[in-house]
């Protein structure tokens, strides 16, 4: 069985991947200033797990690693990568 579980959710799965793109580009920082933003509806739940976010987004392990690393935590990386925050409107 894959980290994703039977039933993978393919927006989270899209949400990390297109979040580990932009947060390697030039773009970190002004996804950090949108995601902080107060008037952003997910600024107050990203701001309680934002290391562990910051964490998935930088990491360099493969996904099952990183997955079990993050359960030896209490955590996964599958209810982790749901808390990065969606980007939209402009940033």
């Amino acid at each position: 069985m894959s980290i994703w579980g039977n039933y993978p959710n393919y927006q989270d799965i899209a949400r990390l991947e297109y979040g580990r793109l932009l947060w390697k580009s030039a773009a970190k920082s002004r996804l950090l200033a949108h995601w902080t933003n107060p008037g952003h509806p997910y600024a107050e739940r990203f701001r309680g797990k934002r290391y562990l976010v910051e964490r998935i987004l930088e990491s360099s392990l493969p996904d099952d690693q990183l997955d079990k690393q993050l359960k030896t935590e209490g955590h996964s990386l599958r209810a982790v990568m749901r808390e990065i925050p969606p980007v939209f409107g402009s940033i």
